[in-house]
């Protein structure tokens, strides 16, 4: 099967859906409504837990298209009407309510990496390849000369030049235009097996990001800004402890195989690990009294250590939680995007930083 919707970028949509099932409904109608509503909360609140901008969709449509996935993942059926949990789908719900969440994220992985072939060979690309950089355009670079095959350069080195004279042959197309063009070209080479629409591999990327199997990080190269994505999984022989093997069955005679990522935060040993790598950043990147951007130290990190966006936000929280802590945070309001995430903080209060330095 092949996912074709880009209106679900988190997995989270997902959560909300099994909830809403669980309560009894007599309309279908009712039910999808209850999702966009939560769909709707769920995004609203994160924005504003991370000082981002209010979400541009009221997700009108997202409840039929979660209900749709649910029922690909065997998580509900179709039953006089409207749609109920699986037996399956009650023990997925039982996880999320237990907060067992390292058995959930599994669980998850599991039912996407099964059911959706083309979301599997995102996955299995980057872990061949290493790394994907979509190009993200610059409006005021745009007349310069070589901009477009520096864009490309990454992906098709000594045919850049040409397909860029090619792309750039024809109508005047606006920024948005230039970029979608030049990353359909880079998507549509990566990944030849499958076609993917711009916006649906970005909310594939997405997804895959919030189920741990992507990282999205803000590159540069020849004077050029990209999205470059990785895999912090392995296909075979994990260099560290803290990989998990998951076999995934995808037809009666084929299984997946992949090594997740899954760094414990809460153990001495690995948060020294990320103390050290932590280290190293400061020493790479640049500062501002003393002061060193987070989401760059984290972009730094995890692509050194190869994990999880979401386990190092853990495993600096547990180094922040130590006495003394080695670790300062800060807070800066410029800055902040959906991309470029702060670190959050609750810890009674909820509180975010984008800003880290020694103490």
């Amino acid at each position: 099967m092949k996912i074709s919707s880009y209106n679900i970028t988190d997995v989270g949509y997902h959560y909300v859906g099994l909830r809403v099932l669980a309560n009894s409904a007599t309309k279908r109608e009712e039910q999808l409504q209850a999702i966009s509503r939560g769909v709707l909360k769920y995004a609203s609140d994160r924005a504003l837990r991370l000082m981002l901008p209010d979400p541009k969709s009221n997700f009108a449509t997202v409840g039929e298209k979660v209900c749709q996935e649910l029922v690909h993942f065997q998580f509900a059926r179709l039953e006089k009407g409207v749609y109920v949990l699986t037996e399956i789908g009650r023990e997925i719900l039982g996880m999320l309510n237990s907060r067992k969440f390292v058995e959930l994220r599994r669980a998850m992985i599991s039912a996407h990496l099964a059911t959706y072939e083309n979301l599997r060979a995102v996955v299995q690309k980057h872990l061949e390849v290493g790394s994907v950089w979509r190009a993200i355009v610059e409006v005021e670079q745009l007349n310069n000369t070589g901009y477009i095959e520096r864009l490309l350069k990454p992906t098709f080195n000594g045919t850049a030049s040409e397909i860029a004279s090619h792309l750039m042959t024809g109508d005047r197309l606006s920024p948005k235009q230039v970029e979608d063009a030049i990353n359909e070209r880079i998507i549509d080479t990566t990944f030849p097996q499958f076609t993917y629409s711009v916006p649906l591999f970005r909310a594939l990327a997405d997804r895959l990001a919030s189920l741990r199997l992507l990282n999205i990080m803000k590159a540069s190269m020849d004077g050029c800004e990209f999205a470059k994505s990785y895999s912090p999984c392995v296909a075979e022989d994990p260099p560290r402890p803290w990989y998990h093997r998951l076999d995934v069955p995808i037809s009666p005679f084929e299984t997946y195989t992949i090594f997740l990522c899954e760094p414990d935060m809460s153990d001495p040993s690995t948060l020294k690990v990320l103390l050290g790598a932590l280290e190293r950043a400061f020493s790479n990147l640049r500062s501002e009294a003393g002061y060193y951007d987070l989401p760059e130290v984290r972009d730094y990190v995890c692509e050194q250590l190869r994990i999880p966006e979401a386990a190092f936000d853990e495993g600096v929280n547990g180094l922040l939680d130590q006495t003394p802590s080695a670790l300062s945070p800060g807070l800066r309001y410029e800055g902040i995007s959906g991309k470029r995430k702060p670190l959050v903080r609750a810890r009674g209060t909820t509180q975010i930083h984008n800003l880290i330095r020694h103490s």
